[in-house]
């Protein structure tokens, strides 16, 4: 799959819609800009000085403003660009071949989504929190509108998901894989805590806080378990303290010497390799283990493929590539959803208090088996924003559909349709 060579013959140019200019997406208009064959041709964002700044960063001047599909039909794409701040513009708009949703709020990205698969167009999403959601009924959608519905390459979902998928093409039992991660945890973290924090590093608080309270960590584990058909082994995962050399040796079953209680989990370890992915496998060959150990890559029973990095928004043009020249998502969820991201009080909660959301000072998330969470009826930590509670709730507990009243959203309607068929495909 040579894709540069493809995108280098291409006749005109992917055009790409964005939707989100923070750091990632000023990122992505910059490396896409730079790669062969594509150009992002609509950025959108609440803030449109933050859209225009995405085309001025990269010397582009000649961008206008539109409010609708129908003034985008106006402008002619290559010459000139577009900026705009309703993200249900991006689309609707004729010209646009993939939009790249990159807000990290739920309820736009459904929107954003659903929008782009209805008017044929493929998507990409930075935007785990909507894909851990009800990324199962857009992938459903989008295969049978004939489009590509994918997370994106360069996140640590897909770049795991890489590995695994390299792992079992070649006959691995896959024991465990997950991520380093970047930053100690603090389970309470919250904007206030850590926005000294989040400017030095020019950053929302709000998005320094969803890594740090683990939240992130959660949403990640939970998209590559649902892909690729895993689970975890406990409620929110071991998450230890072990440097790479380690990995194999703790991350492998009880009767290989491990902390696991079966094979086949994600989880996530604090120590030197974040900012990488790691694959923990198994072989049953003998040959296969004895060129193993002569390789040096471990003594086995369990050993250890890991990649040290993952690029973030620069590897996108690979997603915009592999799916609009081969039709192929990097990853998608195309059965029964495996794992869940649930919510916990960060603090005691009040009756009529609203909750602000991932990244905030009332909850933070976390993931249990689909089975477990469904038996529960625990809530999915992406519907969790806006959401009125019903009574009080102590510091520490499990958050349920009964515990609060929803807003009324496209991304509600949509989790609704997903369990509605996961119940009948499981």
């Amino acid at each position: 799959m040579l894709l540069y060579d493809d995108l280098c013959g291409l006749d005109r140019p992917i055009r790409v819609g964005l939707v989100g200019a923070g750091f990632m997406g000023k990122g992505i208009v910059e490396v896409v800009e730079c790669a062969p064959g594509m150009e992002v041709v609509c950025v959108c964002d609440a803030d449109l000085s933050r859209a225009a700044g995405c085309f001025e960063a990269v010397g582009m001047s000649r961008y206008h403003e539109v409010k609708s599909a129908a003034e985008a039909k106006k402008i002619s794409f290559g010459r000139e660009r577009a900026i705009t701040s309703d993200h249900r513009v991006i689309g609707a708009i004729d010209d646009i071949d993939m939009v790249i949703e990159a807000t990290g709020v739920p309820a736009v990205g459904a929107e954003v989504a659903l929008k782009s698969i209805m008017n044929g167009k493929h998507v990409g999403m930075l935007n785990v929190e909507t894909d851990v959601t009800c990324g199962y009924y857009l992938s459903q959608l989008a295969r049978r509108a004939g489009v590509v519905y994918t997370v994106c390459s360069g996140d640590e979902p897909a770049a795991i998901c890489e590995l695994f998928d390299f792992a079992r093409t070649m006959g691995f039992i896959v024991v465990a894989c997950g991520k380093g991660k970047n930053n100690p945890l603090d389970r309470a973290a919250n904007p206030d805590t850590l926005s000294e924090k989040a400017s030095e590093m020019r950053l929302n608080p709000r998005i320094l806080t969803e890594f740090v309270d683990g939240t992130k960590t959660m949403v990640e584990m939970c998209a590559v378990a649902n892909a690729c058909g895993l689970t975890v082994d406990r409620p929110d995962m071991h998450g230890k303290a072990v440097d790479v050399d380690e990995i194999a040796r703790v991350f492998c079953c009880e009767a290989d010497g491990g902390i696991l209680s079966r094979e086949g989990v994600v989880d996530y370890v604090i120590g030197d390799l974040a900012p990488g992915v790691f694959c923990v496998v198994r072989h049953e060959g003998v040959v296969a283990n004895e060129t193993l150990r002569y390789l040096k890559v471990g003594e086995g029973p369990c050993y250890l493929l890991y990649r040290p990095y993952h690029l973030t928004n620069l590897e996108v043009p690979v997603t915009i590539g592999t799916a609009f020249l081969h039709r192929k998502p990097v990853l998608a969820t195309h059965a029964p959803p495996t794992t869940e991201t649930t919510v916990a009080a960060k603090r005691d909660l009040k009756k009529g208090e609203t909750i602000d959301g991932i990244g905030g000072f009332l909850v933070r998330g976390g993931i249990r088996d689909a089975v477990t969470a469904r038996e529960k009826n625990l809530l999915p930590l992406g519907l969790v924003q806006g959401a009125v509670l019903n009574h009080d709730l102590a510091e520490g507990m499990s958050l349920c559909y009964d515990d609060v009243v929803l807003p009324d959203t496209v991304l509600l309607h949509l989790r609704r349709l997903q369990e509605s068929v996961s119940i009948r495909e499981s």
